[in-house]
């Protein structure tokens, strides 16, 4: 069960709001602009800069500040407003200029301590249950609220569905995204064939290594009704969405590599990539210098063909008339790890556990206690309100949750019942105070000093596929081999829907 209630969850920020060297800037990919903060930084018009550039209350919706060395998710959004241009410009043609929607989401996990860096892209169809409420829907709607609190609402989404904690938020829309690409002098992406997108205006008509500028780097990342050019004439590409995350991801390495060609730790390209972003990026406002400084350190040599992407697995739902994609959480339970910061066979610590500390409204003041003191002890701790009352506290946690669930026992001062459900994600765990609640521990106990036989059993999570074994007596069978081409010199033509590729061209591409 998805154990939404229909209130919302504590939407003021409990921690004092930061001066203005705290609200450095974060463009559209975190890597790049630590490269060009660090270069920068000591210049007064960067300076002058960042006083202007604007910043988002997520609250305790972000986990508890960590130490800087410490590995970080940033929530990196696109959207699809288009606020930032004039109203007579053409790309504003039939557009909402107030509206917005999540046109990607990203999760950029970097690791200071080996230098790593990972992206994971969440389909914006996704069908989820989407924050305040509940309510099953596609993630890209989750931010339409506007505000502070749309923001709020998708980092919660992102929560109380995946199991991912989120450090950092950075917003970019239409309009810090082309003046970006014009700083960098145009992004180059290899083309196969010719290729066009009528609803986003993407247009190149003909194949290699093609320089595109702010314009047809705008339609290419927003191309969903993607076409490439065969002899037999234009032929779609049927991925959608799908197949616009992986040429996004794509195209975030060559503007990366392409910032990098630039100069772009060149303190006068730092302060152009800064000015361009500073009118139509927006931020969440917990970032201090100091952070900022130390990531670019570590991150200066970063080589943008080791940043690992991946998607969240999904599969064509649609639902009442509306083209959903739902997830495969099989198989993206495993993908997801790598993000919710526990190192395979490593100890949950109390960072890497969400709790949501559920109640009715009216104990708002007293959940909101509780909570306060769960992130002081070092948990990502959240008031979520609900109607039902239980006489006894209990945690609720999922089928990896186990561990997170003891783990937050072992600082109430009352040993609570525990229930396993199935559908909460990760080490997310939900606490319900009782009568019987006698608050939290300054110093939690030792786990092994828990009743072994009052805790939930240990659970197995099997994060790999085990291959059938034969039985005993019985030879395996063997694979089968590959299949050969009868004529080596005829190559296969790729299916209909897919773009022909040349990976040895597209890398020579720069």
């Amino acid at each position: 069960m998805r154990c939404y209630g229909p209130g919302v969850s504590r939407s003021r920020s409990l921690r004092p709001r930061r001066t203005w060297p705290q609200r450095l800037l974060l463009a559209t990919n975190v890597v790049l602009v630590l490269a060009c903060l660090g270069a920068a930084a000591s210049l007064s018009k960067l300076r002058s800069t960042i006083e202007d550039v604007p910043v988002v209350d997520i609250g305790s919706s972000l986990t508890p500040l960590t130490e800087v060395t410490e590995p970080r998710n940033f929530l990196i959004i696109g959207t699809d407003s288009a606020s930032g241009f004039d109203p007579d410009d053409p790309r504003t043609e039939g557009r909402d200029m107030t509206g917005q929607l999540a046109d990607v989401i990203m999760i950029l996990r970097v690791d200071p301590r080996d230098g790593s860096a990972q992206l994971l892209s969440i389909p914006r169809d996704s069908r989820v249950a989407v924050a305040p409420d509940g309510t099953m829907a596609r993630i890209n709607g989750a931010i339409s609220a506007g505000g502070d609190e749309g923001p709020r609402n998708l980092v919660q989404t992102i929560k109380r569905n995946f199991g991912i904690s989120v450090d950092n938020y950075v917003e970019v829309d239409f309009k810090s995204f082309t003046d970006l690409v014009d700083v960098l002098g145009g992004v180059p992406v290899y083309f196969t064939t010719p290729v066009r997108d009528r609803m986003s205006g993407l247009f190149v008509d003909e194949p290699g290594c093609i320089m595109l500028d702010p314009d047809q780097a705008l339609a290419y990342a927003r191309s969903r009704t993607f076409e490439y050019r065969t002899e037999s004439g234009w032929q779609v590409d049927g991925s959608g969405d799908l197949g616009r995350i992986t040429r996004q991801q794509d195209f975030i390495k060559r503007a990366l590599r392409r910032a990098s060609d630039q100069g772009v730790r060149n303190p006068s390209t730092a302060v152009g990539v800064v000015n361009a972003a500073a009118a139509s990026v927006r931020m969440d406002d917990t970032l201090d210098v100091g952070t900022i400084l130390t990531l670019m350190r570590e991150f200066q040599n970063f080589n943008p063909e080791e940043l690992a992407s991946t998607q969240v697995p999904t599969f064509f739902d649609p639902r009442g008339g509306v083209a959903y994609q739902s997830i495969d959480w099989d198989e993206a339970d495993l993908l997801l790890e790598p993000f919710r910061g526990v190192e395979p066979g490593a100890v949950i610590e109390p960072r890497n556990v969400i709790v949501d500390v559920r109640g009715r409204e009216a104990e708002e003041p007293g959940l909101e206690a509780i909570a306060d003191q769960l992130d002081g002890v070092g948990f990502d701790a959240e008031v979520y309100f609900n109607r039902s009352t239980v006489s006894r506290t209990t945690i609720t946690h999922g089928p990896r949750g186990r561990d997170a669930a003891v783990l937050l026992a072992a600082q109430l001062e009352v040993l609570p019942d525990f229930v396993e459900d199935d559908e909460i994600s990760g080490y997310r765990v939900e606490l319900e105070p009782g009568t019987d609640f006698a608050g939290i521990r300054p110093e939690a106990v030792p786990v092994e000093s828990l009743p072994l036989e009052l805790l939930p059993p240990p659970t197995t999570v099997v994060d790999e596929p085990v291959p059938d074994e034969p039985p005993p007596g019985e030879p395996a069978e063997p694979e089968s081999p590959p299949e050969v081409a009868e004529d080596p010199t005829v190559t296969t033509e790729p299916p209909p829907g897919v773009v022909p590729t040349d990976p040895q061209q597209a890398a020579t591409c720069r």
